[in-house]
């Protein structure tokens, strides 16, 4: 659906090859739905070593004040846009079906591993261990249902999406 960069929460996502990245957020699947359903921002794409994984990436500016709503939101979004990409490529959605890139469409879900991700900009790398142990709780019955390995919840600051080619690296740490 996209090729550009997507901005979200102050970090700049991409831009990643044709075909790799739903834009699941600002997509008119998402329009139809969207009425009293959170979602994350993007699915991406990535061939991995044990064949496609679909990351679910929801961006956060900052950490949580209210750390049991915080985490529960980003639960909710994180599962809302599992649900409605699996959706989607099993064509359930029609509006889906000119957006949705054909990688997405052509995947073999019975073998297609999934990745909850939660990037959070400015947040110290000491606190992203309690935060991935929250979230992996709340997702656990997800991870189950879906026979996915533990693995497959991730929380990262700047430095581990960068790391991980999610984002790029701000403009200004280009001139350091």
């Amino acid at each position: 659906m996209t090729t550009a960069a997507i901005i979200e929460s102050g970090m700049t996502f991409g831009p990643y090859a044709a075909g790799q990245c739903f834009y699941i957020e600002k997509g008119d699947c998402y329009q139809k739905v969207q009425d009293g359903v959170q979602m994350a921002e993007f699915l991406l794409l990535r061939q991995q070593e044990k064949g496609p994984t679909v990351w679910i990436v929801e961006a956060k500016s900052s950490c949580p004040r209210d750390f049991t709503t915080y985490m529960d939101e980003i639960r909710t979004k994180l599962v809302n846009a599992f649900l409605l990409g699996v959706a989607a490529c099993i064509g359930r959605h029609p509006p889906a079906n000119d957006e949705l890139p054909q990688t997405f469409k052509d995947l073999d879900l019975k073998s297609t591993s999934f990745r909850f991700v939660l990037v959070i900009k400015g947040v110290p790398e000491y606190h992203l261990e309690v935060l991935q142990n929250a979230l992996g709780t709340l997702l656990k019955p997800v991870i189950k249902t879906w026979a996915l390995p533990p693995t497959s919840v991730m929380v990262l600051n700047e430095d581990l999406a960068l790391k991980n080619a999610l984002i790029l690296a701000p403009a200004d740490a280009a001139a350091h």
